[in-house]
């Protein structure tokens, strides 16, 4: 019986998920591969962004209501290992408040995600970063994110 390409390519994806699930954490493949608070806030009112050593852009929107985040995005032209840390950044984020934002760092991210290669850790502190000037930007501003507004 002749397989398809379709088919072939089925099976051909199977085995790297299945390698894959034998190197990295289920959430990191999960939140690498499908993370599901992706994109951007039009009027967000804390945006964060970083570019880091591998020349990534990573930016995370927030949502506030009521000193918590209501709802937390992000982008990136990153790798799966940096999705993965700005998913689970947004995740952890989402629902806390603004001081307990404060405590979501790269180790955080990396405990979250069980783990991280040590070659890719620094995707977990880019995260952070761009999520603290998230926070940073809120605080600063008090009004809706303006994307023609520099915040440091």
């Amino acid at each position: 019986m002749n397989k398809t390409d379709e088919e072939i390519t089925e099976i051909m994806l199977g085995m790297v998920h299945e390698k894959a699930a034998e190197i990295y954490s289920k959430k990191i493949i999960s939140h690498g591969l499908h993370p599901t608070n992706y994109g951007m806030i039009d009027k967000a009112d804390g945006h964060g962004s970083t570019v880091n050593a591998c020349g990534e852009t990573i930016d995370i929107y927030l949502t506030v209501r009521n000193n918590r985040i209501d709802k937390a995005t992000f982008t990136t032209d990153g790798c799966l290992f940096t999705i993965a840390s700005c998913s689970a950044a947004a995740y952890l984020a989402t629902g806390k408040t603004i001081g307990e934002c404060i405590q979501i760092n790269q180790s955080a991210i990396m405990v979250y995600l069980e783990g991280l290669p040590l070659d890719e850790a620094h995707c977990a502190y880019d995260a952070a970063v761009a999520l603290h000037k998230a926070i940073r930007s809120y605080a600063m501003a008090g009004k809706r994110y303006n994307p023609n507004k520099a915040y440091v």
